[in-house]
């Protein structure tokens, strides 16, 4: 039986930290505790705080001010417009990225088929399970989380070093992307969808239908910023 996905430490202390922000125990504009005080209370390093509060910048809920400490910036995070004005300012470079995981994904998938062990194929299956439990939650750091780690499954499906290795640089400059992407329900409903006709292709061992589906994937993704972008 495949393990139930574990969430890493970092994601786990966001979600703390964030429903802490989300339910009042941590006040609009108030100084969040010192890195060193939430290393006591929540168990973790001080790097796993640190990079709690990168995440919950990026997610737009806290503000990090140098030399004072981090502050709630806001208790709902980003807002439409914000998130609109994100895209708008890096839509050409995203666009760069989707040409990139255009090549990359539509070769894995078609060598996935052909190298990827059960376990594997359960794995990929499972994830997409799982982001739909984290869409209906609204959880927006967990189906980030799950979205990296869905593609990441079907690129480690390859068992190509090489194309493993410039997927990691690739997933690693979208992380900001799949962060502000989701706290768009809609984008998030999108990714889904797409995700299902990716595991239903693969299940069923078809290259062509699985080639297609990750093309109309990467391809909703420009759509769905640009729709964005445009309202």
């Amino acid at each position: 039986m495949i393990p139930v996905q574990k969430m890493p430490i970092t994601d786990q202390v966001v979600e703390k930290i964030k429903a802490s922000i989300i339910d009042g125990t941590y006040k609009e504009h108030a100084k969040l505790p010192s890195e060193q005080a939430l290393c006591i209370e929540l168990n973790v390093s001080r790097s796993t705080i640190r990079e709690a509060f990168r995440v919950l910048k990026t997610m737009g809920y806290v503000e990090l001010k140098p030399g004072r400490g981090a502050f709630v910036s806001s208790a709902t995070g980003y807002e439409l417009m914000n998130v609109r004005d994100w895209f708008r300012e890096n839509a050409p470079r995203l666009k760069d990225f989707i040409e990139v995981r255009e090549a990359i994904e539509t070769l894995a998938v078609k060598i996935a088929i052909e190298k990827g062990s059960p376990e594997e194929y359960k794995k990929v299956n499972m994830i997409s399970s799982q982001f739909l439990k984290a869409l209906d939650a609204n959880d927006v750091a967990a189906m980030a989380h799950l979205d990296e780690t869905f593609h990441e499954t079907i690129v480690n499906m390859t068992h190509n070093s090489l194309l493993i290795n410039i997927n990691n640089l690739v997933s690693k400059e979208f992380k900001k992307y799949r962060s502000i992407s989701f706290a768009v329900r809609a984008n998030a409903e999108s990714a889904l969808e797409s995700h299902k006709l990716i595991v239903d292709s693969l299940m069923r061992r078809d290259t062509a239908a699985a080639t297609e589906s990750m093309v109309y994937h990467l391809h909703r993704v420009v759509i769905d910023m640009e729709s964005l972008i445009n309202e």
